[in-house]
């Protein structure tokens, strides 16, 4: 499986086997300008690759599996993701709101009670 890469710098293209990564024999380095992949995204990118193929192996037991991925298309479902992930944190926020309210309306509701048993 080979997998191509565009640096961000220069723009050029290359190659890489995706094997030569997992075996470490190859770098994620764009062989134009010479920018480097930093290592922890490159170990991380690797370990994900190889998780990848052993999900894949055993997927392919019962069916063809191709896969494309394009960065730009990721990028816009991560976005996506931080906004809704914002939205359920503005929603938490606005039911602790409403919890204060309500043992609000319960102390105010005690009172209520007191006033009428003092009369």
């Amino acid at each position: 499986m080979s997998i191509d890469f565009t640096c961000q710098k220069c723009e050029a293209s290359f190659e890489l086997e995706a094997q030569d990564l997992i075996e470490g024999t190859e770098k994620i380095v764009c062989p134009h300008c010479d920018t480097k992949a930093p290592a922890n995204l490159s170990e991380d990118f690797v370990a994900a690759l190889t998780e990848m193929r052993a999900q894949i192996a055993v997927l392919s037991k019962k069916f063809a599996v191709t896969l494309t991925l394009e960065a730009e298309e990721l990028e816009d479902e991560l976005d996506d993701e931080d906004e809704d992930e914002e939205e359920t944190e503005d929603d938490d926020l606005d039911e602790d709101e409403d919890d204060e309210e309500s043992e609000d309306d319960e102390d105010y509701d005690d009172e209520a009670e007191d006033e009428e048993q003092d009369r």
